[in-house]
């Protein structure tokens, strides 16, 4: 490395995990003035360039600070290298380098030893003082503008505080008008189909203040006689007149973006067909970590697969414990945000002081304690799923602030001035009825409309008993940590579906939980189980040993029909005897 850097025409030097300097080539002594002598061994590679301490890009690159990077460059030209792997660049301006200003575009790339484990950074150091005086002279010229703009084949538009200060013709082609000069002056967001303007705003903003390095865009876009298009957008800060702008050529992608639309037509297509695929399946017992085989659940299962082949917001009703953050998880991972995040929102837990602070986000310093930017729940959830558990206990007036950003509207952190979207997808949960809590003021109209588009009810545990045997089976294997664990007996099983189970499924999982911790079945409500069943329970042998085996026999043959759901060939199988065999010994025990 030592030979190719001091080969090197350009200037180039080379830090070690420790900041300090190894390499100082010849062309950044002839740049900078200082002797690769003086320099090695030292970190004081910034020295040369400001006159305080500070990180250099490569030091920002041993550190992994790539958030560092942006804010050391705010403003100037700044972003991930699209040529060099790994790397970053950036460009700034100094009055006295090696004795006369310049303008120098940086480089910084790691260095990886044999191990790929990173030893350091290299930083490349370009003298484009030339080149930028010609750009300077270009733009800040109108009529080398002008000679620019219209020499090349796509559309060419300044903007300044979102309103047009230039356009080329190939532009004003583009959207219908003959003379650019109709287009000066005019609002840049009016030229966006309506639903996307304010992102469109929100972004030019940002690009336009250095918050954002975004270099491709895509918009809907309309004509002046109001025909939607597609234009693909590369928008580039800049200074216009000593206020800041953005430079962006446009070009007309419409072609492309149809192919694309139609691509992603067949795959959802596709995607649905499978899902419909699936869901003519019959008899399944699990889907996801939903437990069961009911008709009940084989219902269920089929309006999850529907909704999760759609991204049209969903509402999941149902008493407590019955199952909804599991539904609202299986559509999640069957659908096409999959990728993305799922985030779980307990509505009845979020005090209204915390509301916006929660669900928005909040800048540094915000208020007292404010620390660190922090994310909100919309951030978290962009591209994914937004689940609002016990939805109904949200008051009216939190119910409005989160209505604008379900609307595309958008939303702003605390403490932050710029409004921001989320693309994001409401699954919500409640046991109250909404109707009822819409009809008394509880519940605002607009609201109810937006989170109530594919309702979905599920059943209580008490309305699917013969799901009780496969879900206490799938909680004694969960809890049981991959062990071999006995069945539980007959006359367990008998106290399991004699309860009627206000708690549900939740309710069952804990009392099959206590069971093997304890030995013995404990329900919340003990008046109504009728049996008290224990693990290992033993009758006493007052009618002979062989009565005793006959009543051991029935509960094992009764808890294996329950398992299997009463299926006699998967209950054989439990007690590992043939069909035929089962069959026989069931009409004796009096089970047919």
């Amino acid at each position: 490395m030592i030979d190719i850097l001091e080969s090197s025409p350009i200037a180039q030097f080379a830090i070690g995990s420790d900041h300090r300097i190894t390499h100082w080539n010849r062309a950044c002594e002839l740049m900078t003035g200082r002797s690769a002598r003086e320099m090695v061994g030292t970190d004081r590679q910034w020295e040369p360039f400001y006159p305080d301490k500070r990180s250099m890009l490569a030091d920002f690159i041993v550190e992994g600070d790539f958030g560092g990077i942006i804010k050391a460059y705010v403003g100037k030209r700044v972003g991930k290298s699209m040529i060099v792997p790994n790397a970053w660049e950036a460009t700034d301006s100094f009055e006295d380098i090696g004795g006369q200003p310049r303008h120098i575009a940086f480089l910084a790339a790691p260095l990886f030893d044999n191990d790929k484990s990173m030893v350091g950074a290299v930083e490349t150091l370009q003298d484009i003082t030339e080149q930028r005086k010609f750009e300077q002279a270009l733009i800040h010229s109108e009529e080398g503008y002008r000679i620019l703009a219209e020499n090349v084949p796509d559309g060419v538009a300044l903007m300044q505080d979102i309103s047009l200060v230039l356009v080329n013709h190939a532009f004003a082609d583009m959207f219908g008008y003959t003379n650019p000069e109709e287009l000066i002056g005019k609002r840049a967001d009016d030229l966006i189909d309506l639903e996307y303007r304010e992102r469109f705003r929100t972004s030019i903003d940002a690009i336009q203040s250095g918050a954002s390095i975004e270099k491709v865009l895509r918009w809907p876009a309309l004509t002046r006689e109001g025909r939607e298009f597609w234009v693909e957008g590369h928008p580039n800060p800049m200074k216009w007149e000593n206020r800041p702008a953005v430079l962006s050529t446009v070009v007309d992608i419409t072609e492309t973006r149809f192919k694309e639309i139609a691509i992603e037509e067949e795959t959802q297509r596709l995607r649905r067909e499978n899902l419909q695929l699936k869901s003519s399946i019959k008899d399944r017992y699990k889907l996801g970590d939903i437990v069961g085989k009911s008709p009940a659940m084989q219902e269920i299962y089929e309006l999850i697969l529907r909704a999760a082949s759609t991204n049209a917001n969903v509402i999941l009703y149902g008493e407590s414990g019955t199952g909804k953050e599991l539904a609202a998880k299986a559509i999640h991972d069957m659908s096409n945000r999959c990728d993305k995040a799922f985030v779980p929102v307990n509505c009845s837990a979020i005090p209204e002081t915390l509301f916006e602070s929660e669900f928005f986000g909040y800048r540094k310093g915000a208020f007292t304690g404010a620390n660190a930017d922090k994310p909100g729940f919309l951030d978290l959830a962009d591209g994914g799923t937004l689940f609002l558990d016990e939805v109904g206990d949200l008051p009216p007036n939190m119910q409005v602030k989160l209505l604008r950003a379900i609307e595309g509207i958008g939303y702003t952190p605390v403490g932050d001035t710029r409004a921001r979207t989320s693309d994001f997808r409401i699954i919500s949960a409640t046991n109250k009825n909404l109707t009822d809590q819409t009809a008394k003021g509880l519940m605002r109209e607009d609201f109810f409309y937006r989170i109530h588009v594919v309702p979905l009810r599920l059943p209580a545990l008490r309305d699917r008993k013969e799901d009780i045997a496969f879900l206490a089976d799938y909680f004694l294997q969960k809890f049981g940590h991959g062990r071999k664990l006995p069945t539980m007996p007959g006359r367990a099983m008998e106290a399991l579906y004699a309860y009627d189970w206000p708690g549900n499924v939740r309710e069952l999982q804990n009392v099959v939980h206590r069971y093997l911790t304890v030995g013995r079945l404990d329900f919340v409500y003990p008046d109504r189980a009728p049996i008290n069943g224990r693990a290992g329970d033993r009758r006493q042998a007052s009618g002979g040993l062989r009565s005793a085996v006959e009543d051991l026999e029935k509960d094992m043959i009764s808890s294996a029909l329950n398992q299997a759901g009463w299926n006699k060939s998967r209950a054989a199988i439990i007690l590992g005897i043939p069909r035929k065999t089962l069959f026989r010994k069931m009409k004796k025990a009096g089970l047919i």
